[in-house]
């Protein structure tokens, strides 16, 4: 893990994998690549259940500040009320743009009035920054909502967020996931059930922890034996 990592957020972490491997998760690990994603989870666990012969994968996401939380939890909802708002004022653009500008009709089309318009001939300044501000918002909504994006992937069966105790309300923890608090002297409550979601990557899972796992053991194997030979 860098360097920059605050002691408190890796404190965190590993209370989580504590917390996971007590209830089951015998094979856990932090800091885990998780499959079909481009996401590092903070915490993941596999638990097998010998009598069902299922398994139950689970994400953890520690969150240490709630500027932090605020930052990966944009509310896909608030985006698409942006997004259709700047779509509608697009269409008042360019319905007065099509008046004023009749030179930029398109003649791919037989009847005029079905005519399209190139509006991205003219240099209309208010056209052009609500065409940016668009992309933008959709790129957003695709690549940047940390907690959408784990349930859209199905990375795990059950997903949870960990925070400080008292760090956010509950109302705020993403819909489906599992909340738990930890109190000052480490201790870990569960304070919302996760729902149970479908997922098909148990064995993904299985080797990018073990990948974590044997990477993380290397890093101090050659940092003890590097102190050792200085």
């Amino acid at each position: 893990m860098a360097s920059r990592e605050s002691f408190a957020h890796r404190r965190l972490k590993e209370l989580t994998l504590l917390w996971a491997y007590q209830r089951g998760y015998r094979c856990c690990a932090r800091e885990v690549r998780s499959p079909r994603s481009p996401y590092r989870v903070d915490v993941a666990g596999v638990r097998i259940d010998r009598n069902r012969g299922t398994s139950t994968v689970a994400v953890f996401e520690c969150k240490q500040s709630r500027t932090d939380f605020l930052r990966d939890n944009r509310r896909r909802d608030e985006l698409r009320d942006k997004l259709l708002q700047l779509q509608e004022r697009r269409k008042r653009l360019e319905a007065l743009l099509a008046v004023h500008y009749p030179s930029l009709r398109t003649s791919d089309c037989l009847f005029p009035e079905w005519a399209s318009f190139d509006f991205t001939a003219i240099d209309h300044q208010g056209y052009r920054q609500t065409i940016q501000n668009i992309g933008r918002v959709q790129s957003q909504l695709l690549q940047n909502i940390k907690f959408d994006c784990a349930t859209r992937y199905q990375l795990g069966n059950l997903l949870y967020l960990v925070t400080p105790e008292g760090m956010i309300d509950p109302a705020e923890v993403p819909l489906g996931w599992g909340f738990l608090e930890v109190e000052c002297d480490g201790t870990i409550n569960e304070k919302i059930l996760p729902a149970r979601f479908s997922q098909n990557g148990t064995i993904d899972w299985l080797v990018r922890i073990g990948e974590a796992s044997a990477a993380r053991e290397v890093r101090s194997l050659l940092f003890r034996h590097g102190s050792e030979r200085r």
